[in-house]
């Protein structure tokens, strides 16, 4: 299995809620190594950008809304096997469906307000990450 990088946000629910500290430590406690960190406010158009391809869906603008409620957590991690290995630490997008232990099933509310996102693919993680890090943190 090879080395990767993906994406990770902590939503701005978890960061409300004072929830940063114990999600990255379940997700440290899985072998994964934080590249880069920063805390960050969405504006809108970052938000629209990055969901762009959720455009039309009836849950749409309500997403964005919540993106940009509060500041988010924007993290590159690196493992090997990342992309897969932190969806199965996530947990299903609705926290009532999500396997015990996962992050969503630990601390999220509702499916949008289930804490956390992740990349669901390698190419969507690379993109993600350029999206927010630039292409020097797609870089080993």
């Amino acid at each position: 299995m090879s080395l990767e990088r993906t994406l990770f946000i902590v939503k701005p629910d978890a960061v409300r809620r004072n929830l940063v500290g114990r999600i990255l430590a379940h997700v440290e406690a899985q072998d994964f190594r934080i590249v880069e960190a920063r805390l960050a406010r969405l504006t809108r158009e970052e938000a629209q950008t990055f969901y762009a391809e959720h455009l039309g869906k009836p849950f749409f603008n309500d997403l964005v809304e919540y993106m940009t409620s509060g500041p988010v957590l924007l993290v590159c991690l690196e493992r090997e096997g990342a992309v897969a290995k932190l969806r199965q630490v996530v947990g299903a997008t609705d926290p009532a469906l999500a396997a015990p232990g996962t992050v969503r099933k630990l601390f999220g509310e509702s499916k949008q307000s289930n804490s956390v996102h992740a990349s669901d693919s390698p190419a969507s993680s690379a993109r993600e990450v350029r999206f927010y890090f630039g292409t020097a943190a797609l870089v080993r």
